[in-house]
């Protein structure tokens, strides 16, 4: 199993990596490039929780936090071998894809929750007036 690795001028998948004087917004396309797939996010969404759990633990419980940092860091470096086939975003910068990430996850999750509230809106939408249904009014109580 070989990892696809760009010099300093090409991503692991032979996008660009930014400059570090690159707006934001570029490195989160740089970053997003860097994970595609379905499964290559689950292990994002499950792993940089568990490393922003494990850092305060760290220092206030160490055999807490140091397996559990441990294994959120393992699991996100086994999706990118497995799934993505390229070396974690955060070799070409630490600070600035860390905070990539964690907008990231922030974005996944919000749409997570806003898939899961638009599903339970059309759900509850069946009846002639969708916002009958949503407010839970009758067509006749307007």
């Amino acid at each position: 199993m070989t990892m696809r690795r760009g010099t300093h001028g090409s991503g692991p998948a032979g996008r660009a990596v930014p400059d570090r004087s690159a707006p934001f917004a570029q490195k989160m396309a740089y970053y997003r490039s860097q994970h595609t797939g379905r499964a290559i996010r689950l292990t994002h969404l499950v792993g940089i929780p568990g490393v922003a759990f494990a850092l305060p633990v760290v220092f206030a419980r160490p055999r807490i936090g140091l397996p559990v940092f441990a294994a959120s860091w393992a699991v996100q470096i086994a999706g990118h071998v497995l799934f993505e086939h390229n070396r974690p975003a955060l070799a070409d910068g630490p600070l600035t894809y860390q905070l990539c990430g964690l907008a990231n996850w922030c974005e996944e999750v919000a749409d997570l929750v806003g898939r899961a509230g638009a599903a339970d809106l059309v759900s509850r939408a069946g009846a002639a007036d969708p916002w009958a249904a949503a407010t839970g009014r009758g067509s006749d109580q307007a």
